[in-house]
């Protein structure tokens, strides 16, 4: 079924007396973008996170945050980086030279720097413990996206429908039309041949020979065979599984060409509305394909 690259994902997980708490984001996106937020001890989890992620997103962007509590109480630490620190001190003391300031360089000063300066250290943590912890978190995070996304999904699949209804009602007018339009270009073609031979002897079948060359670029038949197909895969790919938003927009840039074709070799009033109003639909379903996965 039709998939959105919009969702939200939230699930809490508590194994051995420790608690994580997951969130996923997922917004629209060309191809797949995973953006983490964790603490530096989960680092090297990150390929087993993206792994996961990936396994149930072809596309967007997502964001992944993530939360651990551990039991207990555990020791942070800081570490000072000494020579850093020198070094920060002694451009400090070229730049007052340099501005002839006379404000003193004290602590104040290079804790301006204090991000430079320190490192916050955790203690060496069971990275199989804390996936233990973390991945059903994870999982129950990305599904509940998913159920949003699938939901949304649906939705969007719906309104597809409504807005392809429209687009065959105006077709089918359009080909009710064609051939009594194609009738009247041979006609008018016909006249006009007559007009310009008046008083000159011309083969009357050679006439209807050019005039059925001339009326054949005003036949729409091949563009309301392609366009009719074209529906009926866009409807077929609808109820499709996987990621199918590229398969759409391909699909819908060829209906476009199509009724594009259409309106430019019919020069009627009738049918230059109801081309409009298909291209009217179309433009609104080729918005919702951009939030398709």
């Amino acid at each position: 079924m039709l998939q959105s690259m919009t969702g939200y994902g939230r699930a809490e997980h508590t194994h051995a007396g420790n608690k994580a708490v997951v969130e996923t984001r997922a917004v629209n996106h060309r191809y797949l973008d995973i953006a983490l937020r964790m603490s530096r001890s989960l680092y090297g989890l990150e390929k087993k996170i993206r792994d996961e992620v990936s396994s149930c997103a072809a596309r967007g962007k997502i964001d992944v945050s993530i939360q651990l509590e551990c039991a207990g109480e555990r020791d942070f630490s800081l570490r000072l980086h000494a020579e850093q620190a020198a070094r920060i001190a002694g451009l400090l003391r070229e730049l007052q030279s340099a501005s002839g300031c006379t404000s003193a360089i004290d602590m104040g000063s290079l804790l301006a720097f204090k991000d430079m300066l320190f490192e916050q250290q955790e203690p060496g943590a069971d990275s199989d413990e804390n996936w233990a912890v973390i991945r059903p978190a994870l999982l129950g995070a990305l599904q509940a996206m998913r159920d949003m996304q699938a939901a949304e999904g649906r939705a969007t699949a719906a309104d597809m429908r409504t807005r392809l209804a429209a687009v065959q009602a105006c077709v089918a007018k359009i080909e009710t039309a064609a051939p009594e339009l194609l009738r009247q270009r041979q006609e008018t073609l016909r006249e006009k041949i007559k007009a310009l031979c008046e008083g000159i002897i011309v083969d009357e079948g050679r006439v209807m020979q050019e005039v059925a060359l001339l009326a054949d670029r005003s036949d729409i038949t091949e563009e309301l065979v392609r366009l009719a197909s074209h529906i009926r895969q866009f409807e077929q790919w609808l109820e499709a599984d996987g990621a199918i938003g590229r398969k759409l927009d391909f699909l819908m840039q060829e209906m476009n060409r199509e009724i594009n074709t259409i309106g430019s070799k019919i020069a009627d009033g009738a049918v230059a509305l109801q081309v409009v109003e298909v291209k009217n639909e179309l433009e609104k379903i080729r918005e919702q394909i951009q939030n398709i996965m």
